[in-house]
């Protein structure tokens, strides 16, 4: 709804419009604005109301929208009409219309300062600014007619245009920001350009501060550390954790560069990084960007050192064999997590239980046995970075008289002279006392003597009484 005071008004008499706006609803207006037609009073079709400096704001001021304008001292008496209209920042819009009754003017009043933009007192006013002063009529301006003084970047000429009764002053410089700035209009260089005087001139200096909206804080850049160093083995992965930090406790997004190629393609403040392709030992560098909510980066480098993992068999020996017969150690299923390794072949080393021989492509070892006891025995896997995994055990080498006699025929080269061995073994085995077995294997140590170069050589012969003496 438009209200205008004073009700009557005469040429040369400061009028008030004032437009009293309901926010719109769903959502709740924001940035009103109002416009009216104030052609009649030199202001243009569209001249703009203001809300205490509250620029539309529906949750301050009073929302009563008004501007003062001085109705011309030429104006003729009449009713004069207009049409307002009000404008928000969800592109709705409403309207009023006013009337204003021009009675005939009594006396000459002197030229004022009807209106300014910015208001007085207003606040977070643009830097870059431009000063408008609305006269209550027609008036003529002389040189140095206004004067613009700031408490930062001092004072202030203007680019003029306008007038006779809206001027609009362009300053040369932009104000600074946060500052107070004082716009004074010289009384004796404004006056009027009806012809009823006196008077002519303004009765005094109008004078009003405005103040310019703080400088907006500068964004500095965010910090971050990839954290580390990490190690892992070859065919493993290890999480790697970042921590950042922004100066403006804005949000921080993170993203890793996991191959050093320069793309950050891995998001997420911890991310994994995996080692099943690489050959360890070795090292790679690792890199994380942290950027804030104002596109800031930082990065930062870590090194991860990727450890060689020595490879993996199963270890085969058995638990228990007869003395003269070679046993076999052997490791099967051998793998190693390094492709590299595996490729390039693995190596084996075993102990019969004297000692580990050289390292060979063998996977097996044969072991001569002279002797009954528990011999302890191993086997070692390497891989190509020299890696190696060891495995032990123990073989109980035994003789007994089924042993020996298997010992025999596998040495005889005569079945027959075997039978007979194998039969003085029999009897030996069914001995009925220790003096009985003494003179029984005794006779059967004879009997190797007696087929030394006849079907058994001598080291065979040798090796067949030592241990027919172990019974």
């Amino acid at each position: 709804m438009a209200t205008t005071a004073p009700l009557d008004p005469s040429p040369g008499t400061l009028l008030t419009i004032s437009v009293a706006v309901t926010p719109g609803e769903n959502p709740t207006s924001t940035g009103l604005y109002v416009n009216c037609d104030l052609s009649w009073l030199g202001l243009g079709p569209s001249a703009p109301l203001f809300d205490d400096g509250t620029h539309g704001d529906p949750t301050a001021g009073d929302l009563t929208f008004t501007i003062q304008a001085t109705i011309p001292s030429g104006a003729i008496p009449g009713t004069r009409h207009g049409d307002c209209g009000v404008f928000d920042a969800e592109s709705r819009s409403g309207s009023t219309s006013y009337s204003v009754n021009v009675v005939a003017a009594v006396t000459d009043a002197a030229p004022t300062v009807a209106s300014t933009t910015p208001l007085s007192d207003a606040t977070d006013v643009a830097a870059d600014t431009n000063v408008t002063i609305n006269f209550s009529e027609a008036v003529d301006v002389a040189d140095s007619w206004y004067a613009i003084s700031c408490a930062t970047s001092g004072d202030h000429t203007a680019t003029v245009t306008g007038g006779p009764q809206s001027y609009l002053l362009d300053p040369a410089t932009d104000f600074a920001p946060g500052e107070l700035c004082t716009v004074t209009v010289t009384a004796d260089k404004v006056t009027d350009q009806d012809t009823i005087d006196p008077p002519d001139a303004m009765a005094s200096d109008y004078v009003w501060s405005f103040t310019t909206a703080a400088a907006a804080p500068v964004d500095e850049p965010p910090t971050v550390s990839a954290g580390g160093p990490y190690s892992v083995d070859e065919g493993s992965s290890v999480t790697v954790t970042a921590s950042g930090t922004d100066p403006e406790g804005g949000s921080l997004q993170y993203a890793w560069d996991l191959d050093n190629d320069g793309t950050f393609e891995t998001t997420g403040q911890t991310a994994t990084f995996s080692a099943a392709a690489i050959d360890g030992p070795a090292t790679r560098t690792i890199a994380v960007r942290v950027t804030d909510d104002g596109g800031l980066t930082a990065t930062d480098t870590v090194t991860v050192t990727i450890a060689n993992v020595p490879p993996e068999a199963t270890f085969n020996a058995p638990a228990a064999s007869p003395a003269g017969f070679p046993f076999t150690l052997s490791l099967t299923n051998a793998n190693d997590p390094s492709a590299a390794d595996t490729s390039a072949g693995l190596e084996y080393a075993f102990d019969c239980g004297n000692g580990y021989g050289a390292f060979g492509d063998d996977a097996s070892a044969s072991c001569p046995t002279t002797d009954v006891g528990v011999p302890s025995v191993g086997a070692k896997v390497r891989d190509k970075d020299g890696g190696v995994s060891e495995y032990r055990g123990t073989v109980s080498v035994f003789v007994s008289f089924s042993s020996l006699c298997d010992l025999v025929r596998a040495y005889s080269t005569d079945p027959k002279v075997a039978d007979d061995l194998c039969a003085k073994l029999d009897q030996a085995a069914a001995a009925p006392s220790t003096r009985a077995l003494e003179g029984l294997l005794g006779a059967f140590a004879g009997q190797v003597d007696a087929k030394t170069d006849k079907g058994l050589t001598p080291a065979q012969a040798a090796q067949l009484k030592f241990l027919a003496g172990l019974l």
